[in-house]
């Protein structure tokens, strides 16, 4: 799972309605197969053990410790979602507490990005800039050979000729015309850019004088000892949807408008609507909605662009839903705490995961996890912490907000 577009946050997007029919920009992950041993780090699965951008560089446990009773967690998703011209691997992790007591309590679902310097494309970026720079050093010979045989014909001309000539000074700078074109200085520059990309935010981060202070490293229980679930491999297609309830949304939109009159809309009325409809929670349905096209997604992705709202009253709601508006506002998201940048949306976890996760795992209903969506939001500047190893490998905590199912 992978991938950026170009565009910034859809803030003026209502959280309750949806007009696109057809393919859209979310990238949506469903179960596959069980995974197994040939699952690699740059798999996106759900469930199952972590498996670390490289195995000699792990995080530290404390970025999947439940902060109410201060064990591991659970690993729900694994999501390899590298972005476009960096120099470097990108995974995202999220982990859930299992035990009852630590349900719905902030802290017992959290989430976290790692990275790694992909030395493979470093390479191929240092031999092209090596082989450019070898270009432009053999034109600015040439372009050196032929300024002196014309200084030297200028010569002539001077000694032999009118004296008048109206070739460059011979006494001028020798390495004016040995410089390389501006397309050819913009490329070398272009890929000097790309090249530096991983160490910039590196070096941006360490600069931050409020950045957190980084907690001693704390080492990994045994796999064996590690709570987990059941591990499915994702397979990843674009969205597709219909426009079947249209009609649907737009009755209750019209029906939530006149519900406090006198008129026709009855028991009646209201009968010949899904039963969900009748709450007249617009949120809540819109979600269904979108939902019920591609139920057995687990996994939506779209960085920069809008999470699909389970409801807009919950904790989650009121923080990135401008009360003004009603609209999504990527910048209510809490800011980055090592670069300061502000956060984006990148992806959220889906109801079916549940039953995916929880499937043969003899989990009663009143045990079960019990969320609407989990919705991750990470540094729109993707930086590096200052932490980055001599692996070339980081892990950087990230803003996780879940949205749970209502309680009766």
């Amino acid at each position: 799972m992978s991938g950026e577009d170009d565009y910034e946050s859809d803030s003026d997007m209502s959280v309750d309605s949806h007009s696109v029919s057809g393919k859209t920009s979310v990238l949506l992950g469903y179960p596959d197969e069980p995974a197994d041993e040939s699952a690699s780090a740059l798999d996106t699965r759900i469930g199952g053990l972590p498996i670390w951008l490289n195995p000699s560089s792990p995080p530290s446990a404390s970025l999947a410790k439940c902060k109410n009773c201060k064990s591991v967690m659970a690993l729900l998703l694994q999501a390899y979602a590298a972005l476009e011209d960096t120099l470097y691997e990108r995974v995202i992790y999220v982990y859930a507490c299992k035990k009852a007591g630590c349900r719905r309590r902030p802290g017992s679902v959290r989430a976290f990005r790692g990275l790694m310097r992909d030395e493979d494309k470093m390479r191929a970026v240092a031999e092209k800039q090596k082989n450019e720079e070898e270009r432009r050093k053999s034109k600015a010979a040439e372009a050196m050979e032929k300024r002196k045989q014309q200084q030297q014909a200028d010569l002539g001309n001077v000694l032999f000729g009118d004296g008048f000539s109206d070739a460059a000074n011979p006494f001028g700078d020798p390495e004016a015309s040995a410089k390389p074109s501006t397309s050819a200085g913009a490329r070398l520059n272009e890929i000097a850019q790309v090249s530096e990309s991983l160490e910039r935010t590196t070096i941006g981060a360490a600069q931050r004088q409020d950045a957190p202070i980084q907690t001693p490293f704390e080492s990994w229980p045994p796999a064996e000892d590690l709570e987990s679930y059941k591990s499915w491999f994702l397979y990843v297609e674009s969205e597709y949807l219909t426009n079947k309830f249209d009609e649907i949304s737009q009755r209750v939109e019209v029906l939530a408008d006149t519900s406090g009159g006198s008129g026709n809309d009855g028991p009646d009325e209201w009968s010949n609507l899904p039963e969900s409809s009748s709450n007249i929670d617009k949120v809540f349905q819109n979600f269904a909605d979108i939902v019920a096209d591609n139920p057995e997604q687990v996994v939506r992705y779209e960085r920069k662009g809008s999470p699909l709202f389970y409801s807009k009253t919950d904790e989650v709601g009121k923080l990135l839903i401008n009360g003004n508006t009603g609209h999504y506002d990527s910048n209510l998201i809490p800011p980055c705490e090592v670069c300061g940048s502000v956060r984006v949306f990148e992806l959220q976890l889906m109801p079916y995961a549940i039953q995916v996760l929880e499937q043969g795992n003899d989990i009663d209903i009143f045990n079960g996890m019990e969320w609407g969506t989990i919705i991750v939001g990470t540094c729109k500047n993707d930086c590096a912490p200052p932490t980055i190893d001599k692996m070339g490998v980081a892990y950087q905590e990230e803003w996780l907000g879940v949205q749970w199912e209502e309680t009766k």
